[in-house]
């Protein structure tokens, strides 16, 4: 059996690692992905969230240009 290696990049981050990163409250990425202007977290279980470090780092490149090319659905 063959472990996949996960790039850095694809890892999972927590909210407090999303807030450190963007300089931001924890609860700043939370509002903003219901909103559906920021990448939606990924549920793991009933207490584990995280984000995507690709995701975000995609959404950091360009917020406008995330959001108008993820409008109308979640990710």
């Amino acid at each position: 059996m063959e472990l996949q290696q996960t790039r850095p990049e694809d890892r999972l981050i927590t909210d407090k690692e999303v807030a450190r990163l963007l300089g931001i409250s924890r609860s700043w990425p939370w509002k903003l992905a219901q909103a559906g202007k920021f990448p939606a977290p990924i549920k793991l279980s009933a207490r584990c969230t995280r984000w995507r470090l690709s995701a975000v780092r995609e959404w950091m490149a360009d917020p406008q240009g995330w959001q108008a090319s993820n409008e109308g659905g979640v990710q």
